[in-house]
């Protein structure tokens, strides 16, 4: 039988509900014993007495400091929490015995689930066996409840066979990455120690936030590790904010609605001639995509997507609708990627079934229960409120909705000028390249 390990970790037990007590109880009992027993192996000898009872006292200290280091005592009290979760709610079965003197009725547990408990650094691993009894539709969405009760947040979720297993990370924040270390390569942009954008296969980012969230420094962090692998992108900014002081630095930013009207149909019908470049590809395959043929992905960054719809006339909307839909439809293959920002993912702008097609998804700072639901959708999620910018929640396409931290930027770091250098190289590499291509095309005449 396939499991999800080897060894699945501490069966939750149905008397682990006072854990606590009993590890104490123990623990009291082991130094009373070796207390006891060095008294009489040192009977008349009262130094030596005093010496082992403080080296034991010692080494009782260093125990229970490691215990403490090592998480053991976290352990003990998430296994007791987890088995009064399970008694508290009754998800257990029993029969009935004799009445008792006192007139009570007495029970005895005849099935208690299979739940266990595993930790290995700050991954905790929960594992439970599906039984197909009438309490599988609880163990089957425990990820609200152990989210809060042992203070995690759940990466993964995944059934093998008759197993579910719950992947929680503790310590989220610790995870959080510095600007300098988010890099683009092979398809996948790392925004978090475990978290990525693998937008070949997930494609399309959609990120909401009101003001004050740290959207619109998200959007810059992704736009410096695009510049710097290549991608070529196109920018639009309605309210002619941050994002248009880039049309110092690069081409192709827009903030005029004209202009971004025009940069989505240019965008979309740079998508369709990619379809027929590949084609005739020498090197193209039936399901290849853009990298297998060694093109460069494109990526059309909208801020403040839905105020900008909100000027547009209803004929003009439905046709930035249209382009956007089959873009977001058809772009995957051929390296066309779009990446919306706004404050709230209206609806009447992403109809459709749109919202569902963006792989990647992230809500930054703080939103209503509603303002969740539509990035998200309906979800087992108890969202936590933080005083932290750049933290919200993001799905990344695996159907978990989970704690984010934005990368990290100092306060006086210049984008301008980080910017402005990364096209600059870009710029000396593509001359660079224009004079290799020259110099070979002048050997080839001569030959």
């Amino acid at each position: 039988m396939n499991r999800f390990s080897i060894w699945k970790g501490n069966r939750i037990g149905r008397y682990d509900d006072r854990l606590i007590l009993r590890s104490v109880i123990f623990f009291a009992l082991i130094i009373t014993a070796l207390s006891v027993f060095m008294i009489r192996l040192t009977e008349g000898n009262i130094l030596l007495r005093i010496f082992l009872l403080f080296l034991i006292a010692v080494l009782c200290l260093l125990d229970l400091f490691y215990q403490w280091k090592s998480g053991n005592m976290t352990d003990i009290r998430n296994r007791q929490a987890m088995s009064r979760m399970l008694l508290e709610n009754r998800w257990f079965e029993t029969e009935p015995l004799q009445q008792s003197r006192t007139g009570g009725r007495m029970e005895r547990i005849t099935y208690f689930p299979a739940l266990y408990y595993r930790r290995k650094n700050r991954h905790i691993y929960v594992t439970v066996k599906i039984t197909m009894g009438k309490y599988q539709d609880k163990l089957l969405h425990l990820e609200e409840k152990l989210e809060t009760g042992l203070n995690c947040e759940l990466v993964k979720k995944d059934t093998k066979d008759i197993w579910v297993g719950y992947e929680f990370l503790t310590g989220v924040e610790k995870n959080r990455i510095d600007i300098q270390d988010v890099k683009a390569k092979n398809g996948e942009l790392n925004l978090m120690k475990h978290i990525s954008w693998k937008y070949d296969k997930l494609p399309h980012m959609l990120i909401s936030g009101d003001t004050g969230s740290g959207k619109t420094i998200f959007l810059l962090i992704v736009i410096k590790a695009l510049l710097e692998s290549g991608a070529v992108l196109h920018i639009c900014d309605p309210k002619k904010a941050d994002l248009s002081y880039l049309s110092r630095i690069m081409p192709d930013v827009n903030y005029d609605t004209e202009n971004m009207m025009g940069c989505v149909e240019a965008f979309y019908e740079g998508m369709e001639a990619r379809y027929d470049e590949m084609q005739e590809h020498p090197d193209f395959q039936m399901g290849a995509n853009y990298a297998k043929v060694g093109l460069t992905p494109h990526f059309l960054i909208f801020d403040e997507y839905v105020a900008f719809m909100d000027t547009l006339a209803k004929k003009e909307w439905e046709e930035v609708m249209k382009l956007i839909r089959i873009i977001i439809m058809k772009g995957r293959q051929a390296g066309y990627f779009i990446i919306l920002a706004c404050q709230r993912p209206d609806a009447k702008y992403l109809g459709d079934g749109v919202r569902d097609q963006f792989g990647f998804r992230v809500a930054l700072g703080s939103m209503s229960a509603s303002g969740y639901t539509m990035m998200f959708g309906s979800i087992d999620k108890q969202f936590k409120e933080k005083d932290i910018a750049g933290r919200g929640y993001v799905n990344t396409g695996n159907g978990v909705v989970t704690e984010f931290y934005a990368p990290y930027v100092d306060p006086g770091y210049d984008f301008l000028t980080e910017l402005s250098q990364i096209c600059e190289k870009r710029q000396q590499e593509g001359e660079a390249c224009d004079r290799m291509y020259e110099n070979g095309s002048e050997t080839a005449g001569e030959e």
